[in-house]
């Protein structure tokens, strides 16, 4: 399990591989910077945060491996979205919703704005990349599709980690924030007894 004295201690071994010149500044920064962040983290903010650690693979396993479990861990996030945001979500327990008739009830539990639409396509076209590795022995156009939501996420959202892993981390935290709004006071569509 994650915790800020893990991260101390991995900043301060990554303070020593920069004076030494065998890492770069920037690793430093955005450790320092998740610390700040994490400082001030709620219960369910180290819950999210230890799932995602515990089960995103690194960029140097198998991109498959990682779209795979990158887009379960997204799921779940919508899924959590939508509970969130009914008043007898128990009802649907024992329904079983594929991932892109989750996707599309969450997408219709937003306004149509420019953000959560952004938002919405970027899931779909993981999950659609998701499908193609789990039903396709060999697509050509699939890393070609995996550069592109790459590509798209990384110069959007300004990520200094141009990679899935980073891409699906950004995404999993949009969420995140996307069901803590949810769950305020301003954003109910009713009042939970």
């Amino acid at each position: 399990m994650f915790s800020l004295e893990k991260l101390d201690k991995h900043i301060a071994e990554c303070r020593k591989y920069v004076e030494a010149g065998t890492e770069k500044q920037s690793v430093l920064d955005m450790c320092v910077a998740l610390r700040h962040d994490l400082v001030n983290a709620t219960e369910d903010d180290w819950a999210a945060y230890n799932e995602l650690t515990d089960h995103l693979p690194s960029e140097n396993d198998d991109p498959a491996l990682i779209i795979l479990k990158g887009q379960l861990l997204i799921e779940r996030q919508v899924r959590k979205f939508i509970n969130s945001r009914l008043p007898n979500a128990k009802a649907l327990e024992k329904q079983s919703f594929s991932a892109a008739q989750c996707i599309a009830i969450a997408e219709s539990m937003c306004l149509d704005n420019k953000e959560p639409v952004w938002l919405w396509k970027q899931i779909k076209e993981l999950n659609a990349i998701r499908n193609k590795y789990a039903h396709t022995l060999g697509d050509e156009n699939i890393e070609k599709r995996i550069n592109n939501l790459v590509s798209t996420v990384s110069n959007a959202q300004k990520l200094e980690s141009k990679t899935i892993v980073g891409v699906i981390s950004r995404l999993y935290g949009m969420l995140k924030g996307l069901c803590e709004v949810s769950e305020s006071d301003e954003f109910q569509l009713y009042k939970k007894i």
